[in-house]
């Protein structure tokens, strides 16, 4: 029995074999073209629910048009491409099987003309026409086969979830070192081939190396995490740039630069963290889009995403979760405390209350864990301008931890603050330089107290006490709050 498996495993595997896009050679691939196209369209959604696209059809037409011209030239030009500009101040670009790339509002900021920007985007396109995504999925389901033989012939691909980790999880696949500089190299041919000059690309990575040695900015998993040295990378672009130049006989006066249009593109691109969807000062989180403000307990980590905001103990026994309840609309505080306990999650105590004028249930759960444990969960639900907040304690001590949740959850109030409902996010703009200006002056005029000279120095690759050559396009930060 054991042979035969063997045997059939061996015969699923050679069944499964695909010519790779880029590199002509076979390959083990247990995705076909038409599961990954499946499974991007699935995740395309989720990207939208969890990072949010950016509503400035202007930036997104931008996009899309660099992307149409690169996708012409790529490995697999009749794949349907998809280029998005998402909502996050983060700075990065990933890609997902299928044909889906996404940028981020903060790396559009960083890339200053469109020759780098094809070769961010080249990078993101190499990594689907090469099939990272699928390959890394196929080795996971590879190293399952002990499982049974029978798991790799799956029409579905385990559904595509067990070896992706869902729909989210496929955006952050690690891709080894080698899959990141073959992604470096083909941005650089796909630039090159779409008649921009490659050896921009580098210049881009220049400013990763520096903005890897900024403690202050996060990233998604990917540029400044994943990736491979940036002093490597700009190396190693360099000579391949060179190389292409020489291999299409390209004319220096034949490569697109276009630096003044991808300026005027980005202008007014939000910059840094928006205030408008959430934001800590001295100790409470504010809403001004939604008008909530909580105060977590003293001394909690707090983390503001899109779709929820989180206080983490500061030796993680405990959590408190903030969301908007996932029901229809006009569904009760009880009446959604009733739905869960049809469906089998009923409290330990609690019951229908008021909240700072607010209706609200607020109760004690024991939700089942691992090994047969409970784990204790303060929960509540609360009706605030007719929407239903859903706020979760999941605790490892309840006697130590009740009373700070419960503190924090009756904290929940509406936000009447003028100044704070007025708050708008900083802005990026493209500025003309006049004689005597620079960048000190500049951020000195702006006064804004988020960015500094340096900050714009970082931003436009410029030295601060440089003066600026009059007519100039630079980007400066204008203040929001």
């Amino acid at each position: 029995m054991k042979t035969f498996l063997a045997l059939f495993t061996v015969i699923a595997i050679v069944l499964a074999c695909a010519r790779n896009p880029v590199t002509g050679k076979r390959e083990i691939v247990l995705v076909s073209e038409s599961q990954e196209i499946a499974l991007g369209a699935q995740s395309h959604v989720s990207a939208q629910s969890e990072f949010g696209f950016l509503e400035q059809p202007a930036v997104q037409t931008y996009v899309q048009s660099v992307g149409k011209k690169l996708a012409a030239v790529s490995h697999r030009p009749n794949l349907q491409w998809h280029y998005t500009a998402v909502d996050s101040p983060v700075i990065n670009a990933f890609a997902i099987p299928g044909g889906y790339v996404y940028f981020t509002r903060g790396i559009l900021a960083y890339i200053n003309n469109e020759a780098e920007f094809a070769g961010v985007m080249g990078h993101e396109i190499g990594h689907v026409t090469a099939r990272h995504s699928v390959s890394q999925m196929t080795r996971s389901q590879v190293a399952q086969i002990g499982l049974g033989a029978a798991s790799i012939l799956s029409p579905t691909v385990g559904q595509f979830g067990e070896a992706a980790g869902g729909a989210l999880g496929v955006w952050f696949l690690k891709f080894s070192r080698d899959d990141e500089r073959q992604a470096d190299q083909l941005g650089v041919e796909y630039a090159a081939r779409a008649g921009y000059d490659p050896r921009e690309v580098s210049n881009f990575f220049d400013v990763l190396r520096r903005l890897s040695d900024a403690a202050d900015r996060e990233t998604m998993p990917g540029w400044l995490a994943s990736h491979p040295d940036p002093g490597e990378r700009v190396t190693a672009t360099r000579a391949a740039a060179q190389e292409w130049i020489a291999k299409l006989a390209l004319a220096p006066e034949k490569m697109a630069i276009n630096r003044d249009a991808h300026l005027r593109n980005i202008d007014g691109l939000v910059y840094g963290n928006n205030p408008r969807e959430g934001f800590v000062e001295e100790g409470r989180f504010y809403h001004p889009d939604l008008q909530f403000q909580i105060a977590f307990p003293t001394g909690w980590k707090v983390e503001n995403t899109r779709s929820a905001v989180y206080a983490l103990a500061p030796n993680n026994g405990a959590q408190i979760q903030l969301k908007l309840a996932n029901v229809p609309q006009g569904t009760t505080a009880e009446g959604y405390a009733r739905e869960l306990a049809a469906k089998g999650t009923s409290p330990v105590s609690g019951g229908p209350t008021t909240i700072n004028g607010n209706r609200a249930y607020l109760a004690l759960y024991a939700l089942p864990a691992e090994g047969g444990a409970a784990v204790p969960v303060i929960a509540a639900f609360i009706e605030h301008r007719q929407r239903l907040y859903e706020i979760l304690g999941p605790m490892t001590d309840l006697q130590r931890y009740r009373s700070p949740i419960e503190s924090a959850i009756r904290s929940f109030d509406q936000l009447a603050n003028p100044r704070i409902l007025a708050m708008q996010p900083d802005h990026l703009r493209i500025y003309t330089a006049r004689q005597g200006d620079t960048l000190q002056s500049l951020a000195e005029r702006y006064a804004n107290p988020r960015v500094s000279a340096d900050d714009l120095a970082l931003l436009n690759r410029l030295p601060p006490t440089q003066p600026l050559t009059p007519g100039r396009l630079v980007k400066v930060v204008e203040k929001g709050y």
